[in-house]
């Protein structure tokens, strides 16, 4: 403490540069400390004594003009201790004040480490003479109308983009690309510096950070804090972005005016993608980068992200003391805010962080086992090290308690608290609850599909019409089906006319005539012979010519032939039709019913009914009618939808716990106010490897349940709950840990 006489009051450094600014109505002072490259930040009454601080006024003297300035009471006490604060600051022109050391060039920790590389201040004093012009009203409005027809650009050729995309995932690609990032994240430093710059500040410090262990550049614009208007201090914090959404926007309008697969359109496709994906990564309040400091700046909240974990930290340190540490004194609005911002960028930063350290332990697990864990525990302990020990500092009891609770009361609550979380956990039971998403399916379906060729002509039945069995759906045309049978019948008809007329045989009156004329055959053979004898005597008394002779000769001849075929037709009459005629006959009539019948099942085919009770689920089946189809092709689906199941995707590390009859409870995401119910009735024989490389394997668990609404629709999707019983608390939180051990921390070693 300081003396309290009478002795005057020490000096406030020279060199410190005091900028007065206004939060929210009300004055507050920012001073600059050069020499430690620190700012500090203080309320109005604060910022008053500062500027009396000249090394010679009483502190009598002070307080009273305090007193008399703001109307409120200022004990000695409390100047004092406002000195003392700026004594340890090393803000104070004294011998006895604590000296500060300069920042080193490495700092930060292995979340947000920092390495400064040089002074750019000089170069970009330079640079900001000659590019004035950027900092015009006229230029700003340029940038930002290009920005605005590069995002409408954007949408209107967003599916043309996504098949652009594909060209830059290649090795020549992202080496390009990454000298794109690394010549972007220059420019972009360079933006602010060059911001700071015009308006009035300072930039001594330009180096490389890695946050999360991704390396990125910075460029230190503290010197922002001390503008007076805050809208001088935003611009610097959004220039970086600002530039490079412009840059994004050129690259946008040179990609869509240029000739695809020329070097210019390939450059500035690389730009849209490395820029648009980095400006949404660095406009994400929940980072240290420029979306958190223009979030800082725009509430008037500096040092929001440190400040809310401290709340946070203050709180949980309050309730676990039962209230002996006190929370920070902050207003209602600061209070949410810290509590707001402190969870999400909790949340954020260390799942990000999570999953960048479960990608580090895949590795080092995948190549050394049970090394390469040891390696990856001893980097989490070396990286959470200090919030381990303030942690382990937090949880020592305080050093004033309070007075309407003793230690040893407090020591016996805590250990009671314990004592029976402990006992809870061995006692409590619990339903075990296994989830995976499941699909709907119907209970039946039914491919309705062509028998046979055909056109459609009609259709009898839509999409969402109830159909019973044997019902009708859709016609195909029946023309030339029906041609075909009526050809196919006359033929039969005049084949059965031939067999009866060879199974009746010759009639009376034919073998009249044929009797008759062998008869008369006979009869012209015995004149042909009498003829013959006498024209032989009369050659011989050469009366007649050889040549007579001869013609009598041969008509002879011809009345025997005629004879013989009368014979042999009067013989075949008699005789009757022949077997082998009948039989042939016989089979021609088969071959014929037999196509007539094939004909008609195909006619019968043209009417295609559905083969279930269900409801049509092909979607415009009446617009399908004249549609060709081929023997084989899907005309419509019908689905059985009173009952449906679900098949649930269940992990294979989860699946013991799983046996048929168990109840099951299901939340469709089309209906996320009503739960579906129903039982385990078969459990898949195999598991399944899911699509997604890294993904557990699946066993398909189905389950039934009624759907008599039809509220539920074929390959809906949802979650579902699996109830495999009641455990106790401890067998609950520790089955998925007691797995891990048990099979993958046992495979390496």
């Amino acid at each position: 403490m300081l003396e309290t006489s009478t002795n005057p009051l020490p000096k406030l450094r020279a060199d410190l540069v005091v900028s007065r600014q206004t939060s929210d109505g009300t004055p507050v002072y920012v001073v600059k400390d050069p020499v430690a490259d620190r700012y500090f930040r203080f309320r109005e009454i604060e910022g008053y004594l500062l500027n009396h601080l000249d090394g010679r006024i009483d502190p009598e003297v002070l307080r009273q003009k305090v007193e008399a300035e703001f109307g409120a009471t200022l004990p000695r006490a409390t100047l004092d201790q406002f000195l003392t604060r700026l004594k340890n600051l090393g803000l104070l022109d004294d011998s006895d004040a604590a000296v500060v050391a300069k920042p080193s060039r490495v700092g930060g920790d292995v979340l947000y480490l920092r390495i400064k590389a040089f002074n750019p201040d000089a170069l970009l004093t330079g640079l900001e003479q000659r590019l004035k012009f950027f900092f015009t009203p006229a230029f700003v409005s340029m940038a930002a109308a290009l920005i605005v027809g590069a995002a409408m650009l954007t949408v209107a050729n967003w599916r043309e983009i996504q098949l652009d995309f594909p060209r830059l995932f290649n090795v020549s690609s992202l080496a390009i690309a990454y000298v794109t990032v690394l010549l972007v994240i220059i420019l972009h430093e360079f933006a602010h510096g060059l911001t700071c710059k015009h308006f009035g500040g300072r930039v001594r410090e330009l180096g490389i950070m890695l946050i999360y262990l991704q390396p990125t550049l910075y460029c230190n614009i503290s010197d922002a804090w001390l503008f007076p208007k805050k809208a001088q201090r935003l611009w610097v914090t959004f220039a970086g972005a600002f530039f490079e959404l412009g840059l994004w926007a050129v690259a946008c309008f040179t990609w869509r005016v240029t000739d695809p697969y020329t070097i210019t359109n390939y450059m500035a496709l690389v730009v849209m993608l490395t820029s648009g994906i980095k400006t949404l990564f660095n406009l994400n309040p929940l980072i240290k980068l420029d979306g958190y400091y223009l979030l800082s700046d725009w509430l008037n909240l500096p040092n929001l992200r440190g400040r809310a974990f401290g709340y946070w930290g203050a709180f949980f340190k309050k309730v676990w003391t039962f209230g002996a540490s006190p929370l920070p004194r902050v207003s209602q609005r600061e209070r949410w805010i810290f509590l707001s911002y402190g969870l999400l960028a909790a949340v954020y930063s260390y799942g990000l962080f999570a999953l960048v350290a479960a990608a580090i332990m895949n590795y080092l697990v995948g190549h050394y086992r049970g090394w390469g864990f040891a390696a990856f525990a001893l980097f989490l302990l070396l990286t959470f090290r200090w919030p381990l020990k303030k942690l382990l500092n937090a949880a020592r009891p305080p050093a004033t308690l309070p007075a309407k609770m003793s230690l040893p009361v407090k020591r016996a609550l805590r250990w009671s608290l314990l004592l029976l979380g402990v006992a809870a956990l061995f006692v409590v039971r619990m339903d075990l609850r296994v989830s995976g998403e499941f699909t709907v399916l119907p209970e039946q379906n039914a491919d309705v599909r062509a028998a046979v060729d055909g056109i459609i002509a009609s259709v009898h039945a839509d999409e969402n019409d109830a159909v019973r069995k044997g019902e009708l759906i859709v016609s195909l045309a029946e023309r030339d089906v029906q041609a075909e049978i009526l050809k196919f019948k006359a033929q039969r008809e005049e084949a059965q006319a031939k067999l009866s007329l060879l199974e009746a045989g010759s009639r009376a009156e034919q073998l009249e005539l044929a009797r008759t004329t062998v008869s008369k055959g006979q009869e012209r053979v015995t004149f042909a012979q009498a003829r013959l004898d006498m024209d032989a005597k009369l050659f011989e008394q050469k009366l007649a010519s050889q040549r007579e002779l001869e013609d009598t000769r041969e008509q002879l001849q011809l009345r025997h032939k005629e004879l013989q075929e009368a014979q042999d037709n009067l013989r075949l009459l008699l005789a009757g039709s022949r077997k082998e005629e009948l039989e042939a006959i016989q089979a021609e009539l088969r071959r014929l019913e037999a196509q007539l019948r094939y004909t008609e099942e195909q006619a019968a085919l043209l009417k295609v009914a559905s083969p279930i009770d269900g409801v049509v689920v092909t979607h415009k089946l009446k617009d399908r009618l004249g549609e060709a189809v081929k023997k084989g092709d899907l005309i419509a689906k019908v689905h059985e939808l009173k009952t449906v199941t679900a098949e649930i995707a269940v992990p294979e590390s989860e699946i013991a716990e799983v046996r048929t009859g168990q109840s099951v409870a299901l939340r469709v995401r089309a209906y996320p106010d009503r739960s579906f119910t129903g039982k385990v009735f078969a459990i898949a024989p195999v598991a399944t490897k899911p699509a997604e490389a890294r993904a557990e394997r699946i066993v398909l668990v189905t389950t039934r349940f009624e759907n008599a609404d039809l509220l539920l629709k074929p390959e809906m999707t949802g979650n579902a709950k699996i109830s495999c019983g009641e455990r106790r608390l401890i067998d609950l939180l520790s089955r998925r840990f007691l797995r891990f051990f048990k099979v993958e921390f046992w495979s390496w070693w």
